[in-house]
């Protein structure tokens, strides 16, 4: 098949978040497949407008930078690609819905007669943010975009829950950012929290985590505002602010932790538990949600949501037994290397597509 993804963020803007990771693993299986697969996003650096990438065309379009710091991404010339080469694609997979690309493919697909599946990557609710902002956006453009879908896409049971109708359950695949090199011993011991300070990453909750665990040290890794740094002042050198980290960095700073720490709420899956188990590092995971849902079935340790004292507690359980970590860890990453694979999810998806073409002809 030919096909078209459409995706806010892709290789390697993986400063953007998970999507951007999750569209690009999809996309590099689906074309070990067989398939021609192009992806249309945004420009968000110096990479190259037109370049092709692990056997994916990749077409990047500029925007507007203020908009991209909002995660609003908007495409100039994308609408002009569209009515040329649209009607040429058997089938499109849009990766969110709240963004310029996807407003603007939706409607020239629909024109077309392109069928496209919608994958919100957890995005569909608001998370507390920008409610007006998405609710207008929603009236707007989202509503029609979810309802044109001629099939919904979500990672866990728990994003089922939140989506406006039926949809199909594909999971993430999950491969480790990178290779880490030997572990110098660390002074302290060393928990790593990878997200960022928007409120369903729960970050505020770990300046309690310190308190309560006064012989550890934190790595904070991903995108905080400064005002947020002036949370863990009181702390000095036991926190340090690492940054956005992708490739061998990240994979080196997971196999540094002796814990990952992960008290999101509101994600729809959940990469972070099964990278740092592939590089031999267990985590700690809220539950009642889609993190929570697929590390638990992995054999990985989780949570109540919000409940600081059971974080606290399983963590240092974890610090204390050292076995009982490595053994986790082991359980989690053989689940990841048999179950949560690109190549299934591929495989899974390619099917979806091919009953969604039958269903329409």
């Amino acid at each position: 098949m030919r096909l078209l993804h459409v995706a806010p963020f892709y290789a390697p803007a993986w400063a953007y978040g998970g999507m951007a990771r999750a569209a690009t693993g999809l996309c590099q299986a689906l074309a070990r497949r067989g398939h021609d697969v192009t992806v249309v996003t945004s420009q968000t650096g110096r990479d190259p407008e037109d370049e092709r990438l692990e056997g994916v065309r990749v077409l990047r379009f500029p925007g507007p930078a203020f908009l991209l710091e909002r995660l609003v991404p908007a495409a100039r010339g994308l609408r002009r690609y569209l009515e040329r080469e649209a009607a040429s694609f058997d089938f499109a997979h849009l990766h969110g819905h709240r963004n310029g690309l996807a407003i603007t493919a939706a409607r020239v697909l629909a024109r077309r007669g392109v069928p496209f599946a919608l994958q919100p990557h957890g995005t569909y609710p608001h998370h507390g943010q920008r409610r007006l902002a998405k609710a207008i956006l929603d009236r707007v453009a989202g509503r029609r975009i979810v309802s044109g879908a001629a099939v919904l896409l979500a990672v866990s049971r728990a994003e089922v829950a939140d989506l406006p109708g039926p949809a199909r359950v594909v999971a993430n695949g999950v491969e480790a950012p990178g290779r880490a090199a030997g572990v110098p011993a660390a002074p302290r011991p060393r928990l790593l929290f990878v997200g960022s300070d928007a409120p369903q990453k729960r970050a505020r909750t770990l300046p309690a985590l310190l308190d309560a665990l006064p012989e550890a040290e934190l790595h904070l890794v991903g995108r905080f505002a400064p005002r947020f740094h002036r949370r863990f002042a009181r702390f000095g050198d036991r926190v340090v602010v690492r940054g956005v980290l992708g490739g061998d960095e990240l994979a080196q700073a997971y196999a540094g932790a002796a814990v990952v720490v992960h008290p999101a709420v509101g994600e729809a899956f959940g990469l972070v538990p099964f990278e740092a188990a592939l590089l031999g590092t267990p985590s700690v995971a809220a539950s009642g949600h889609g993190a929570g849902e697929w590390l638990a079935r992995a054999g990985g340790c989780t949570v109540s949501p919000d409940d600081a004292p059971a974080l606290a507690e399983a963590v240092r359980l974890r610090l204390a037994d050292r076995e009982l970590a490595r053994r986790e860890a082991g359980t989690v990453a053989a689940f990841a290397r048999r179950e949560l694979t690109w190549d299934r999810a591929a495989e899974e998806v390619e099917g979806i597509y091919r009953e969604a073409l039958g269903s329409i002809v």
